[in-house]
């Protein structure tokens, strides 16, 4: 660590007589200059003025700048190199490292380019560049010393200089530049000097201006500040406890508040903080309808987030990406519905029918000409035309207009016309931080189009890729009002004053940091320099001064730290070493004030029973109820679920496969039986084919049947891939038909029949799969399944599979039914699994009086009069609206069903059992 500049020290109260004076005060940081900004003018206001100067407040690194650009102004400009930005910069490293032999081995050049340019700054800052030669350099090392050989004569060529050498530049010119110079610095909350600065602070009052040191540790040393230690059972309690903690100093105080909440580890919490704070600050929140207006926030976290985080910044990204490469459908979903997009609440709910419409037939990853297809072939274009034209004119783009290469500048200018063509950023206003966001998009772009001073030539795909990366390294924070809570990394609560401080997280895992040296750097140069964080014995003194500041930034301060780890063994922490020395106290449990209780406290509660729908009216039932049977099937596996699924109409959204998924085989093997069936029709065809025949006949029924899904499933059925699918379509068929062979003499006599069934007061549209009449006149239901079923699916008042006992009730000549059959047509499982009046009906098929579930009935036709009570009774409790939570078994019979939020099964079973238990105390 560079030791502090031997400048005289000033006191806070001095601090701001001197910059009413027109003292420059530079700071480590933004948010602290912004803090003290607004200090000052709180106390111009207490004074009674009217009006002052603004006073003269801003980062160390700003200062800098400001003198370089007053300098460009001058006619000493011509002697002073270009100033590189960050981005152009990280784009040079980039080139300099992929074009080397060491890079050449790498996997991620972007992150390495990054961690070189931390080094590089490091070097500069620390003055250690002229002794690297010094240490003996390890393999990270040889390739740093070749990479900056490089970055050095690139930029002395083209005459640019950066961050990092910038300050060393205006020192060196500092006595000669024609710039309006500070009679007195300030320096306010610095924890450390670089060497870097020293010198140029040094430079400063060599050329006669007056440094001066602001001395923060005297802030409360005339009444000591009230400090606690306490434990919390995990960091979710200390989180909420600490919001809870700031809500009631902001309620005892008001808006004059600043409250502090410093988190250690921010990155990681930073989510959880947002969650925690938002709901107790405003506990209704949650229970907000989707677009209302939410209210405004009386915190802030300064840590941003990466600007592709952003949805409005996502859309964009989903737009360019599209032109030239496949997507995750999932992006391209929430693409469809942004409100980014022209004519997006026009067409809102015409958007996401589309959006469900075309989920039957995408695949997981789309392109731009897939996405066309499917939005034509789902009538896209009559019921979002402008969605429509925009997808429309953006092929026709890529088709005419977008070049394979070129520069940056041209691919700017690309990216704006795509963005144009696609409405972006949306026909409604944009919110605050929307409108913020889009001004760092435009500012993005701008740097993005200067990236030709590194990179002459680039491809479109390599452009989009690199900007995406300069978005994803761009922190964006919003700008918002001063806030009286500040939610704070260690680094930012540097030199700031509050009124209450919570610093959570300090637990012996999390502080003192642990050591971080940077790797292209040698570990021994680092240490020697005492660089902060470069060694254990740097970490722990530089996590003791900034201990200290806190102990000193505000009249309470709370020290807080997790007793359980967050990690799946829940181990034990203890509290940092830091601050054992301090007494721990009683943590302070304050209570959650809960929406649901404040509701339930503020009304007499009434019970209902909500599991009785209104019943359905005679015209409903006789129009006949869409679902087929499926309406019995889920009304006997949850009354809830039918009533969902058939009266309220909830289905759930399709999820895009990869390939076939088990309904689309069974589909394909359903076609290929039934053509197989009404060409063939009896047995004694079956038997009289050859062997050449029946290939020939299977491979062209398999053939029609795959071209016809094809039309729908082109991606799925491309190629080979369709081959393969008739070819295993031709010997499942093959091995069904061998096992057909086995039976007597029938006719199929049905296949694929329409049926409208009358069962109780409903009325069904249904689809029989095939009936068979045997030799005798018996007549056979068969149900085809590719996988095996048991007959106990049939049996008993809810029945599992209901399909084949309602078809067998409501038959005209059910007088001739002998049963009904499940066909298992599946490799290794072919057979029949059937409930039948006589035995050997079928191959291995015993009698219905010797199944379990059907021997309590002496006669055939009690088992169907069972059937029949059954099933009428299920139809007509449909009927008449009993919508009750009744899972036939739970919880397997909700493993699988799509209504478990609807319904809150979960939620009832636990109190069910709860209730239970209170039963049996």
């Amino acid at each position: 660590m560079s030791d502090a500049p031997q400048f005289p020290q000033v006191s806070l109260s001095e601090v701001f007589k001197r910059i009413d004076a027109g003292t420059t005060v530079v700071t480590p940081n933004r948010r602290l200059a912004l803090a003290l900004k607004e200090k000052f003018d709180r106390e111009q206001i207490n004074r009674r003025m009217t009006a002052w100067y603004p006073a003269d407040i801003l980062p160390f690194t700003a200062l800098i700048e400001r003198i370089y650009h007053d300098a460009l102004y001058t006619r000493q400009s011509s002697k002073l190199p270009l100033f590189l930005p960050t981005t152009q910069e990280q784009v040079l490293w980039e080139s300099i490292i992929q074009s080397s032999r060491a890079g050449k081995t790498l996997l991620r050049i972007s992150q390495t380019a990054q961690t070189v340019r931390v080094a590089w700054q490091l070097a500069h800052a620390w003055q250690l560049l002229h002794r690297l030669g010094d240490y003996y350099p390890n393999e990270d090392g040889r390739a740093f010393l070749d990479w900056i050989t490089d970055y050095q004569d690139r930029t002395a060529s083209a005459h640019r200089t950066d961050q990092a050498r910038l300050c060393d530049l205006i020192a060196q010119h500092y006595s000669s530049l024609q710039v309006k110079k500070p009679s007195r610095l300030i320096c306010y909350g610095f924890d450390i000097f670089t060497p870097q600065q020293n010198a140029f602070l040094k430079n400063l009052s060599t050329s006669g201006c007056t440094v001066l040191i602001a001395d923060l540790a005297v802030r409360y040393r005339r009444s000591s500040p009230v400090v606690s230690r306490m434990q919390y059972a995990n960091s979710h309690d200390e989180i909420e406890q600490a919001a809870l903690w700031a809500r009631s100093k902001l309620e005892a105080a008001g808006d004059a508040a600043r409250i502090g909440i410093v988190v250690p580890a921010l990155a990681s919490y930073r989510s959880a903080l947002l969650r925690t704070f938002s709901a107790v600050m405003y506990p209704d929140i949650r229970f907000a309808l989707p677009g209302a207006t939410h209210p405004a926030m009386p915190f802030n976290i300064s840590l941003g987030l990466a600007l592709t985080s952003y949805p409005l910044i996502d859309a964009a990204f989903v737009c360019l990406a599209l032109l030239n490469q496949p997507i995750e459908f999932n992006r391209v979903s929430h693409w469809l519905r942004s409100p980014f997009l022209a004519a997006a609440d026009t067409e809102m709910e015409r958007r996401a029918l589309l959006d469900a419409r075309i989920r039957r037939f995408a695949e997981p990853v789309m392109t731009l000409e897939r996405l066309l297809t499917l939005v034509k072939q789902a009538g896209g274009q009559a019921s979002c035309p402008v969605l429509f034209q925009c997808l429309s004119a953006m092929h026709a783009f890529r088709q005419t207009q977008l070049p394979r290469s070129g520069s940056h500048s041209v691919f700017a200018r690309i990216i704006t016309e795509v963005l144009r063509i696609a409405g972006f950023p949306g026909e409604r206003s944009l919110d605050s931080t929307e409108y913020q966001t889009f001004q760092k998009w435009q500012t993005l772009v701008a740097d993005f189009a200067a990236l030709d001073q590194a990179i002459a030539v680039t491809s479109y795909h390599e452009a989009i890729a690199r900007l995406k990366r300069m978005a994803g390294d761009t922190l964006f924070q919003p700008e918002t009002p001063q806030l009286p809570i500040q939610i704070l990394g260690v680094l930012e609560a540097a030199g700031m004053e509050f009124d209450h401080v919570w610093v959570m997280g300090l637990s012996d895992e999390q502080w003192p940091l642990r050591s971080q040296p940077n790797p292209f750097l040698p570990l021994a140069l680092q240490r020697n320099a005492k660089l902060p964080l470069s060694s254990v014995q740097e970490a722990l003194a530089y996590c003791q001064r900034l201990t200290q500041g806190w102990l000193s930034a505000a009249p309470e301060v709370v020290l807080s730290y997790p007793k359980f780890s967050d990690d799946r063994d829940g181990h034990e922490l203890k509290p940092s070493p830091l601050i054992q020395a301090i007494a721990e106290t009683e943590p302070a449990l304050l209570p959650m004030a809960r929406h649901r209780d404040r509701i339930m406290q503020a009304c007499e509660l009434e019970q209902i029973e909500d599991d009785q729908a209104p019943p359905l009216d005679g015209q409903a039932a006789a129009r006949g109820i869409k679902g087929g049977t499926a309406v019995i099937k889920d009304f006997a596996a949850c009354p809830f679920r039918a009533w969902a699924k058939h009266r309220l109409r909830i289905e759930s959204l399709e999820t895009p496969h990869t390939g076939l998924n088990a309904m689309e085989r069974g589909m394909l093997v359903h076609q290929v039986l039934a053509q197989v069936w009404q060409q063939l029709k009896t047995k004694e065809a079956l038997d009289a084919i050859g062997d050449y025949e029946l290939d020939s006949l299977l491979t062209g029924i398999a053939g029609h049947a795959v071209s016809g899904l094809q039309q729908v499933r082109p991606v799925a059925l491309s190629g080979r891939f369709a081959q393969i699918e008739q070819q295993r379509l031709v010997r499942l068929a093959r091995e069904w038909l061998d096992e057909e062979r086995k039976r007597d003499y029938f006719t199929v006599i049905a296949v694929e029949e329409k049926q409208t069934i009358h069962i109780g007061d409903l009325v069904l549209n249904a689809r029989l799969d095939r009936i068979d009449e045997l030799a005798d006149g018996q007549r056979l239901i068969i149900d085809y399944k590719t996988r095996k079923q048991s007959v106990q699916t049939m049996t008993g008042e809810r029945p599992d599979e209901p399909q084949l006992p309602i078809y067998l009730v409501t038959m005209e000549a059910q007088q001739n039914a002998a049963g009904v059959a499940f066909a298992a047509v599946k490799r290794g499982e072919m057979g029949f699994a059937a409930i039948t009046r006589d035995a050997d009906l079928l191959p291995g098929i015993k009698a219905f009086s010797q199944i379990n579930g059907c021997k309590q009935y002496s006669t055939w036709e009690d088992l169907v009069a069972a059937w029949r009570q059954h099933l009428t009774n299920l139809a007509n409790g449909f009927c008449q609206g009993d919508a009750q939570v009744d899972p036939k078994n739970f919880p397997q019979t909700c493993e699988y069903c799509d209504m478990q939020l609807f319904c809150r099964i979960h939620e009832r079973m636990s109190a069910r059992a709860v209730a239970q238990d209170n039963e049996n105390d």
